[in-house]
């Protein structure tokens, strides 16, 4: 991606580094050359500093309640929407005295969060006394893009050019960002003076059909735990599903606790170490699922996959999204606590 763009790199690990482990995914990123962090929130950005990261990091939501005083005196750096939140959070540096490094993000089109035209000119007067008393210091005007084509970036990005030269005008010089991932890839104008990376840090293509040559960052394996041989009628889990014909069952240790959801039986399943698919079959519970193995000869502590490289005949992560009708940041952020985040570099244990 840092060929791809060009650009100075800002890592996005919010959600827990999308589900892999924030400060894992952070240092990843830094060694890989990332300048600086993004996350969602401050307690996220604590998280971060308390593992002695000490890249500039980001954070974008300001919910009420907030360590806003830890922040600073951590040396987070603060998205603003409003021109209260800016005389805020400068009358906060003052008592502690830091100085709050901050940005301002606007609404191009989104309508989620950012700050409204009709509200640019209090903000950034009152972005521009902070930064004369000494305790502000304003770093960038930045946008999320809403659309995924460059057809649907031209007006945001002409919103965000607006808002930015208004910045300058009033005596402030801030950087300018809007791209993720997406738009990155596929729209140089979007690229400014930083892109912001998180989906495809984690191996999640932009655009599937004209991949860029990401490797899967995750692998989820499991094992199976028991066999059972079941009768013709007899029902499996907690659901009504009967067995048309006798089977051979095997139980696996992982449920919709763990982020395989209800509706993944019966599309999806795992795969043996020998390659051979295995169908989830009956209802998902909280804690296992069943696969049907068929006349397969399997034991049990057999490994089995649940997603990792497509390349090799295993479920990826985007097999489960289009399975599931979602995205594969969905599948990646759902997987729960239980489940191991061990580091690894081979496909398979030794």
């Amino acid at each position: 991606m840092r060929e791809v763009c060009g650009t100075p790199i800002m890592a996005v690990v919010k959600a827990d580094g999308f589900g892999l482990g924030a400060i894992r995914v952070a240092r990843a990123a830094v060694s890989g050359g990332a300048t600086e962090l993004g996350v969602a929130t401050i307690d996220e950005a604590l998280t971060l500093r308390a593992a002695s990261l000490e890249e500039p990091i980001l954070a974008w939501m300001l919910h009420d309640g907030a360590r806003v005083g830890e922040a600073l005196d951590a040396k987070i750096r603060l998205s603003l929407t409003r021109r209260a939140q800016v005389a805020e959070v400068a009358r906060l540096a003052a008592g502690l005295g830091v100085v709050a490094e901050i940005e301002l993000e606007v609404e191009t089109g989104m309508h989620r969060s950012g700050c409204s035209e009709a509200d640019w000119d209090a903000t950034l007067d009152e972005a521009r006394r902070a930064e004369a008393s000494g305790w502000v210091r304003v770093i960038g005007v930045w946008t999320h893009l809403s659309g995924c084509s460059p057809a649907h970036f031209t007006e945001p990005l002409e919103t965000l050019g607006r808002a930015a030269d208004l910045a300058r005008r009033k005596g402030l010089r801030p950087r300018v960002h809007a791209a993720a991932s997406l738009a990155a890839t596929i729209d140089p104008r979007t690229r400014l003076d930083l892109v912001r990376l998180g989906a495809s840090l984690v191996g999640i293509e932009p655009v599937r059909a004209d991949p860029v040559g990401l490797h899967p960052a995750i692998r989820w394996e499991s094992h199976i735990t028991q066999l059972h041989d079941v009768r013709e009628g007899a029902l499996v889990g907690y659901g009504r599903h009967r067995i048309d014909s006798p089977r051979r069952l095997a139980l696996i240790p992982v449920g919709y606790a763990d982020g395989v959801p209800r509706r993944a039986s019966p599309t999806l399943g795992v795969l043996t170490r020998t390659g051979h698919k295995l169908p989830f079959i009956g209802t998902i519970s909280m804690d296992h699922a069943v696969v049907d193995i068929g006349d397969l000869e399997v034991s049990p502590g057999e490994a089995v996959v649940l997603i990792g490289d497509p390349l090799r005949g295993e479920p990826g992560l985007a097999d489960w999204a289009d399975a599931l009708d979602t995205i594969e940041q969905e599948i990646l952020t759902g997987l729960g606590d239980r489940v191991a985040r061990v580091e690894s570099t081979s496909a398979w244990p030794a």
